[in-house]
């Protein structure tokens, strides 16, 4: 894994917007980075932290909505996007941070999956 990856990781938690306490500047970069953090934010999401959970959830969120057309500040190229975002988000055990634990790990296991079966179709890379 990049450093730089591990340093986000490390300030996850640090300088949360005032009004928006689930975005910090390291969440903000993390997603810019893209799929390639996925695997290493979800033990995060996994954290006896609420905040901690919080954030890395929405890492997730905003590197998969990325990945669909969504752009902040301008939303969904349209409907069926959001759509696909949200069958997306389902079936990868609708991740919730506040869910308890067990959940928590349920989804997280369909995610290192779901990593599994894109690592494959997209020959490692």
């Amino acid at each position: 894994m990049p450093a730089r990856i591990n340093e986000l990781l490390a300030r996850l938690n640090e300088a949360p917007d005032k009004l928006h306490s689930d975005h910090t500047p390291a969440v903000e970069e993390l997603i810019a980075q893209g799929e390639t953090v996925i695997a290493p934010v979800l033990p995060y999401a996994a954290d006896g932290d609420e905040p901690t959970r919080m954030r890395a959830q929405r890492v997730l969120e905003g590197i998969t909505m990325a990945s669909l057309g969504f752009v902040p500040g301008k939303g969904w190229p349209d409907a069926a996007a959001e759509d696909r975002w949200r069958a997306l988000w389902h079936s990868l055990g609708d991740l919730d941070w506040r869910a308890p634990a067990a959940q928590r790990v349920h989804a997280i296991a369909l995610w290192q999956a779901w990593l599994a079966c894109e690592q494959t179709r997209s020959g490692g890379r």
